[in-house]
């Protein structure tokens, strides 16, 4: 005990035991001592005192002690000289033995929390402190002081505990000798580091006129943070602040508070807009238990009982109508392709719009500023002290307090975040000096800890337990970013295109007339055009996200190993290759749980693809032909391409990568054209309790030359050839109704708004519904009725047999691969919905309602259809590639409708004796 630099880290609240062995490893070191210990590295080492320690460390902290309950075993660590194999949760290892010098620099070196972590924090509640303060001659503030509490908030690791307690008790309170060692003692305050200014140069020139006092007793220059001798004042107040570890822990600490508060503000005002978005009159919609897979956090975010979606940062995309996706009560049914009526107030969206606008342009300021402060090895004019020894507290606000970071990469909507590229921008620049330096990189990969939810202590109302659950991390989040801006670059690619052909055109005479001068300044207002450009500022900032993932895994191979970031790379979510098959097969004796889960993972990887639209190449003519119901349109547009449209479609395509529905009950997959983009194809998956469900809905789509001025041209496929009527709304000539298609009365689409995902997921939840009989405007109360009931076992009919059974036979392009998979893994459920099915049938043939002479089906049963489905799905079970031909006996072909608009319908609505 008399070793001081025992005592010391004793004081720090580190166990004794530990804090020997650390001591010895480190030959006496007590700075590498303390974070070897912090890194958890000798957590395994029991101490023979360790109850006592902590037990004093927590009685010294009172009202600010932080208890944790951990679902998990503690941070586990790996002994470097012994070269013991660590095995690491969430699916990270270390790589063998940890370097020496890994471990010294990096204190989360073979370290990892698992995102099934759940932390309980008991935390003060402290009465706010405030105190007028004078910076400069004439500015005056009344400023709040960062209290104890707040300051050690969210940081439940004991030793992370301990650094932070140490640092704002030294700075707090107390005295510091003068460092020529005259004996005179300066008085360090709570109000001399942690105070809280309106904007953060405030702060910064406030320290930098606190922290060197002169002695006036030797005239000696002092740093107030650590009390080292300070031979000249710097020449720019930077230069003063970067002085040692300990400012670095103060100003990051209190930076990142600031960013916190600012982006706390920003985010209110995103509910505010979002709330805003939701005030227009909209349809109830028909109760279904459709999960929007990408867009809500998971199945729970429905809310049966009222038929609301939990907000969620997710709704960033401005999606209306994906906010409209609530449960309808029985008969409230406004008729075909009914999408909400009046008119919408934006009066308060436009004000919280503002308002985060404000919000937006304070965080991306305070994170430049407070970036400043971050170590970085690679600072202009040299690196500093700090840069190279990163305090442990610094280390710990970063790691507990940059929740900021996950929230704004967690938006799904490459077109919000766009819009807000300056605060987007600022991000990537704090995460490219985060992942350059060697003690920070690793956390970018680790998995982040979050406030979920807080409780007041019944017994101490001045005490909350906050429970914090692990996340994704910033680098996992990340790649969704990279994946829509992927996406995004390559719509934008025929532009490039048209602009390298025009660069190609012979220069005339007179142009080589021009002088050297006249071309650059040409040249300079042609770049100028170009930055204000909506193309070039999207692909620009694309290329800045692709980049900044680049740059962190570069830094964390640099750092953790190759097979580490290969590791990580596996685990990140992906799309799959052009024409690239992803399948699952069920296998004997899984569980319900396990095949659902294995459904929703292999949708979640093939929803989105780009694939081969083209039929293969004829001899005798060298022109595309594409195997599309708009192959006509296609064509006509070879060659040709507008700016604008394919900004549109690079929107778009971000948008759809990440966002297309995934779940058990109903899944939304799309196939785009490699080479031609507004080429598309999609296929929802009918949702469960719909007359619909488990079928393969096919739907053309093509993107107009004036989109998104205007709405894509969508048919639908699934038509047995043009001989079934599914729904009031989906012709059997492949018209779909629906008023964002101008199909339909009511808000129809809205120039630069509108979505094709809007479009797809109101096919999926307005017309695909529980009830379609009542999507006809005449009979939409009629709701439970006997001509309803009928209606829906004529649907349940023709799709056994032409979404189901025709699909299997004769899977369309390009979805072979989705539908026999998708077949495979319902199997069980589809065998079980066709007894419930056969309850709810009744007796009668089908009625197509076709728009050709015959349906050709009219004697075609409900035992008929679900007899060969039935063989048909023994045959995919028994893993027969090849489906028989002879099964589905009875049922026609597919075949292509004639593309035509025709408005006929009423033919089954007179079969079935319904009113007109």
């Amino acid at each position: 005990m008399s070793d001081p630099a025992f005592v010391q880290l004793l004081d720090m609240g580190i166990p004794g035991g530990r804090a020997r062995a650390a001591l010895k490893r480190t030959k006496g070191d007590v700075m590498s001592a303390a974070e070897r210990v912090f890194a958890g590295e000798f957590d395994d080492i029991p101490s023979d005192n360790e109850e006592e320690v902590f037990s004093k460390a927590s009685s010294s902290k009172g009202k600010e002690a932080i208890v944790v309950e951990d679902s998990d075993e503690d941070m586990e660590g790996s002994d470097a000289e012994s070269g013991s194999e660590e095995v690491l949760v969430d699916g990270f290892e270390d790589d063998g033995e940890i370097p020496e010098d890994r471990i010294l620099s990096d204190p989360y070196a073979g370290i990892f929390f698992s995102k099934d972590r759940i932390e309980k924090v008991i935390e003060p509640v402290e009465e706010a402190k405030h105190m007028k303060i004078s910076v400069s001659a004439g500015s005056n503030y009344d400023v709040e002081i960062l209290g104890r509490g707040e300051w050690m908030s969210g940081c439940p690791e004991g030793n992370e505990q301990s650094f932070l307690f140490q640092l704002y008790s030294m700075l707090a309170e107390g005295r510091m000798g003068c460092s020529a060692g005259c004996g005179y003692q300066f008085k360090r305050k709570q109000e001399d580091f942690f105070v809280l200014f309106p904007d953060f140069p405030a702060f910064t020139t406030y320290l930098s006129s606190k922290i060197r006092p002169t002695c006036p007793q030797c005239h000696q220059i002092t740093c107030l943070a650590c009390g080292e001798k300070v031979d000249r004042n710097g020449k720019q107040s930077e230069d003063i602040l970067l002085h040692c570890p300990n400012l670095q822990g103060i100003i990051l600490g209190v930076g990142l508070h600031m960013i916190e508060q600012a982006f706390s503000e920003g985010s209110d005002n995103k509910s505010l807009s979002s709330s805003a978005s939701r005030t227009t009159t909209s349809p109830p919609v028909k109760k279904q238990k459709t999960f929007l897979g990408g867009l809500t956090k998971d199945k729970n975010s429905t809310d049966e009982a009222d038929g609301t979606l939990e907000e969620d940062h997710s709704y960033s995309s401005g999606l209306g109508l994906v906010q409209k996706v609530v449960n309808r009560g029985k008969g409230s049914s406004k008729g075909t392709g009914y999408d909400g009526s009046g008119v919408e107030d934006r009066t308060g969206q436009q004000k919280a719009e503002k308002a985060q606008i404000a919000s937006d342009a304070k965080t991306a300021l305070l994170l430049s500023q407070v970036r400043v402060f971050l170590p970085d090895l690679n600072r202009p004019g040299g690196a500093k002290t700090s840069d190279h020894l990163v305090h442990p507290t610094a280390l710990a606000h970063l790691r507990r307090r940059s929740a900021f970071v996950n929230d704004l990469l967690r938006n799904d909507s490459l077109l919000d975040m766009s819009k807000r590229s300056d605060l987007y921008r600022a991000l990537f620049d704090w995460l490219e000096i985060v992942s350059n330096h060697e003690a920070l990189a690793s956390m970018l990969a680790m998995p982040q800890m979050r406030p979920i939810s807080s409780e007041i202590l019944p017994q101490d109302p001045r005490s909350v337990t906050v429970t914090y659950e692990g996340a994704s991390s910033p680098r996992e989040l990340l790649e969704n970013c990279v994946i829509q801006a992927q996406a995004a670059l390559k719509g934008l690619k025929s532009v490039d295109n048209i602009s390298k052909s025009s660069e190609d055109v012979m220069m005339t005479e007179e142009d080589l007339r021009i002088s050297k001068s006249e071309l650059a300044r040409r040249e300079r207002e042609k770049k100028q055009e170009e930055k204000q450009d909506s193309n070039y500022q999207l692909r620009s900032f694309c290329e800045r996200i692709v980049a900044s993932a680049q740059t962190i895994d570069k830094s964390l191979i640099e750092t953790k190993g190759k097979p580490f970031v290969d590791r990580m790379r596996e685990s990140l979510p992906r799309l799959p290759e052009t024409g690239v098959s992803v399948e699952e097969k069920v296998s004997q004796g899984q569980t319900d749980e396990s095949t659902i889960k294995m459904y929703e993972e292999w949708a979640g990887r093939a929803r989105f693809q780009y694939c081969n639209l083209t039929e293969e190449a004829t001899s005798t003519s060298d022109k595309k032909v594409y195997r599309h119901a708009f192959n006509g349109s296609i064509q006509s547009l070879e060659g040709m391409d507008m700016p604008k449209r394919s900004l549109a479609i690079a929107k778009e395509l971000a948008i759809l990568t990440t966002s297309l529905p995934v779940a058990w009950h109903s899944t939304i997959f799309l196939r785009v054209d490699e080479t031609r983009v507004d080429v598309l194809k999609a296929m929802i998956i009918g949702p469960e309790g719909t007359p619909y469900e488990n079928g393969c809905f096919i739907f053309d789509i093509f993107l107009p030359l004036d989109y998104n001025q205007r709405c894509p041209n969508v048919k639908f496929m699934t038509t047995n050839g043009g001989r079934y009527r599914l729904n009031p709304n989906l012709y059997a000539d492949g018209k779909v109704c629906l008023s964002l298609l101008g199909t339909w009365q009511g808000p129809g689409w809205i120039s630069g708004q509108s979505t094709l995902l809007q479009v797809l997921i109101s096919i999926q939840s307005l017309i695909l519904c529980e009830e379609p009989y009542t999507n006809e405007p005449g009979w939409a109360n009629d709701a439970g009725t006997s001509a309803s009931k009928s209606y829906s076992a004529n649907v349940r009919r023709m799709v056994l047999v032409d979404a189901m059974g025709n699909n299997i036979k004769n899977p369309p392009h390009p979805f072979e691969n989705e539908i026999k998979t998708h077949f495979r893994l319902k199997s069980k459920s589809i065998r079980q919905q066709i007894d419930k099915w056969k309850e709810l049938d009744d007796g009668k043939g089908i009625s197509g309602d076709s728009f050709m002479a015959s349906t050709g089906d009219k004697n075609r049963s409900f035992d008929s259809a679900s007899k060969d489905l039935l063989k048909l799905l023994d045959q995919l079970d028994s893993g027969n590639s090849t489906i028989s031909p002879s099964i589905a006996e009875g049922s026609t072909s597919k075949g292509k409708a004639d593309g035509k608009d025709q408005a006929k319908g009423g033919k089954l609505a007179r079969t079935l004796g319904f009113k007109n």
